[in-house]
């Protein structure tokens, strides 16, 4: 068969060709797009922060938040913000970490990292795949781990978090 001829395998195949895929811990058959390219969807790297009186001022009561502290900080990640980056690179007090968030399936994770993760436009599972900039390895939020590439194998280490309303 032809990809050239029919565009969804093509786009499946250009894809799924952007990142190291071998060796592979899941069926790569089941990464399926999600609809944007890889970086489509645009990873959010230390971003800029408001104070409690800042974010109530566009954050209502009933708006959903992914909450975390970690030494002593407190953090509210906005879930209106995750569905537009779905993944998010910062540090809190001293901790380097990754918030994931996949609004296809409503979850929301955290983990230490010192890496950079960007969003793959690829699904697993119907969960989000995300990748690390160096060596393109897949990672699967749900697995919390790389399921692809040099990578496969390694495990991210969770950190608490809470899906709550901003109130």
């Amino acid at each position: 068969m032809n990809i050239l001829r029919h565009p969804l395998l093509l786009f499946l195949w250009l894809g799924l060709s952007a990142f190291a895929l071998s060796p592979s811990l899941i069926d790569t058959e089941q990464i399926i797009p999600g609809g944007p390219p890889k970086d489509g969807i645009p990873a959010l790297s230390y971003p800029k922060l408001d104070t409690v009186k800042q974010a109530s001022r566009w954050l209502t009561d009933q708006d959903q938040i992914l909450g975390i502290a970690v030494g002593g900080v407190a953090r509210a990640y906005p879930i209106r913000i995750l569905n537009w980056h779905e993944i998010i690179n910062d540090h809190v007090g001293e901790q380097s970490l990754v918030m994931t968030y996949c609004p296809l399936c409503g979850s929301g994770m955290a983990f230490q990292s010192k890496d950079q993760f960007g969003v793959s436009g690829l699904l697993y599972q119907s969960d989000v795949l995300l990748y690390d900039r160096k060596s393109e390895s897949l990672w699967s939020q749900l697995m919390m781990q790389a399921v692809t590439g040099p990578r496969a194998g390694e495990r991210l280490i969770q950190l608490a978090i809470e899906h709550t309303s901003w109130k």
